[in-house]
This record gives structure tokens, sequence and C-alpha cells, in this order.
């Protein structure tokens, strides 16, 4: 008999060597929060493909969309603990979407447990080329010169590329006030218009229009340089010291599962992670594969999920007016 804690409710039963050993013997649903298309999805897909070759079974994504991947996190946390329902999406829905909203259905760092990561992002900060800007500190300058002036949209309130930017904003010292949209797609259609100032956001969506000259690209938010816009300085390397914002997408399940699945399903996708071509195809969406094992993704997750939570409380975010936040320098 084994009891299982950290991370999943107690669960004690003679049978779990034998039910992991024979794990997986039926088809596994991957439960993705967001739509079709999008990068949650986009990098869901080609893992599920080489997963279900590897394992001799079938991986079915199931799009559940709505509420920043809350309605897909409760079907999952509801699910039986048996390792073959997983949610798949980006951090922010585990680690932002508990601070930032008042009544979510399941407390998902308790009801959910980490099972590996697919990989980390960093994004790139756009300017409108209407902007009087050619640089990251020519922006702070004119924001500190025009406190609350500039604009900058984001996917929704709450979602990692908003907390970028504010974390950009805090870092900066400056007033910038936010216009979230419901979708990408109103959101992209008023930057490239020039109704919105600036925006962080996903390198591979702004990329083409800044090779068209639509957008102008300052500088990207990762720690090292990205591979697709090597000739951009990092945010930090422009100017703002102590600034770095990346972004993961990963794989949970619910609690209870036990440790032995955890461990067998972790190892399967970490293997389907390493080969070249999935290495190859995440590098093509801006996303560099991680490797760990259950227990130092649960770490990294704590760690996101505490960071976050203190520049939320800090810059009153979520208390903050849904439609615009101009918000004094934390």
């Amino acid at each position: 008999t084994r009891c299982l804690s950290d991370w999943s409710s107690d669960v004690c039963s003679s049978d779990l060597f034998l039910f992991a050993q024979t794990f997986p013997s039926n088809p596994i649903r991957v439960v993705i929060g967001f739509t079709a298309g999008s990068n949650s999805d986009s990098l869901a897909r080609p893992l599920a493909r080489k997963l279900s070759e590897a394992i001799g079974q079938q991986v079915i994504i199931d799009n559940r969309p709505g509420a920043s991947g809350n309605i897909a996190m409760e079907l999952v946390a509801r699910a039986a603990p048996d390792g073959y329902t997983v949610f798949s999406g980006p951090g922010s829905s585990i680690t932002t979407n508990p601070h930032m909203q008042e009544k979510m259905a399941i407390d998902v760092m308790r009801d959910l447990v980490p099972v590996a990561p697919m990989g980390q992002f960093s994004a790139v900060m756009v300017v409108h080329p209407s902007m009087p800007v050619k640089s990251v500190m020519d922006l702070v300058a004119l924001a500190k010169k025009k406190p609350g002036v500039i604009s900058f949209g984001s996917p929704g309130h709450g979602t990692g590329f908003h907390l970028g930017t504010e974390l950009f904003r805090v870092r900066s010292g400056i007033q910038i006030t936010h216009v979230p949209y419901a979708s990408n797609s109103p959101m992209l259609a008023d930057m490239i218009g020039g109704r919105i100032d600036m925006m962080i956001f996903s390198i591979i969506v702004m990329a083409p229009h800044v090779k068209a000259g639509k957008l102008r690209a300052l500088a990207t938010t990762g720690k090292t340089r990205s591979e697709v816009m090597p000739d951009l300085p990092t945010v930090a390397e422009a100017g703002v010291r102590d600034y770095e914002y990346t972004g993961f997408h990963g794989l949970f399940a619910p609690a209870g599962t036990p440790r032995e699945v955890l461990e067998k399903l972790n190892g399967m996708i970490v293997k389907v992670l390493a080969m070249p071509e999935m290495r190859d195809y995440y590098a093509t969406q801006n996303v560099e594969v991680l490797l760990m094992n259950p227990v130092e993704f649960a770490a990294k997750v704590k760690r996101d999920h505490d960071t976050w939570g203190k520049l939320i409380r800090d810059a009153g975010l979520k208390s903050a007016d849904r439609k615009s936040t101009r918000l004094n320098s934390s």
C-alpha cells in the first residue's frame, strides 16, 4: 500500500502498482481550454499524434474553450483520477486565474496536479509605426512625459500578455492604459489600425506584421534573445532592469492521480518532446521544449503562481477597472 500526497488528495491502494504497470490501456483525452488553431491547440496536437504513435493508444484532443481555460480545467478536475484525462493549456490558466478571478468552481492548485511542461515562450513588444519611438527607452520616455495617454492591448484582463505588460509598467515606472479584448482578431485589427499604441504579444503572430511594416518591434521579453527575432534586444538589454516575461504550456491531471501513473505519463511525454522533430516544430512556434519530472514541474508552477500573485496584489489588478488600468507604479 502507498499513500500519495503533494499536489494530490490522499490515495492508498495496494492495486496502484499493478494499475501503473498496465497504464495506458485505454485512449487518453487531452482537454484544451482554447479553440482549435489557438497556441495551446497548435502545441498539443502534434504532441498528441506522436504520443499516440509511441504508446499504441489513441490520444484524443477535446477543445473546451471558455473562461480563460476554466471550463476545461473544471472538466478535468472532476474526471476520474486515472491518467486518462488531462488538461493542456498555458501556465496563466493555472498561475494567474486564481488571483484574478473572484469565483472559480475549483481550486486549481488543489484540484489539479502537474504532469509535465511542454515548453516555454517569450513575447515581443510592438508599437504602431505612427508612434514616435524607435526603442524601449523612447517608449518609456514618452510614457513618462504623457502619463496614462499611451494605450496597450491584451487578449483579456489577467491574461499572461496583460500581466507581462503590467510587469513592464511596474519595472519601468510608467503609467499606461489597458484595453482588454475578448478575442485576438479585433485586438490585432485595432493594433494594426493604430487604435491602440502598443502591446506585448506572441512573436509568431506578430512577426509577419512586423516584416510587412505594419508594426514596429522594439524588444523581446525573455531572458535571452529570440531565435525568431535574433536582432531584437531583450527588454532588459534595452534598458529596463530586472524585466523578464516568459510563459509556459503544460499538462495537468486530476488530483488523486496515482504517483506511479503521473511518473509514467510524464516519462512518455518527455520522451516524445525530446524527439528532434518535436523540438524543431516547437522552435518554429517560438517555444523552447522543457523537460521536467512532475516534482520539478510542480515547483515551477508554484513559483510562477506566487510571483504573479504578488504582482497582481501589489498593482491592485484584481480590483482594477476591467475596461482600463491607469495605475501608479508599485
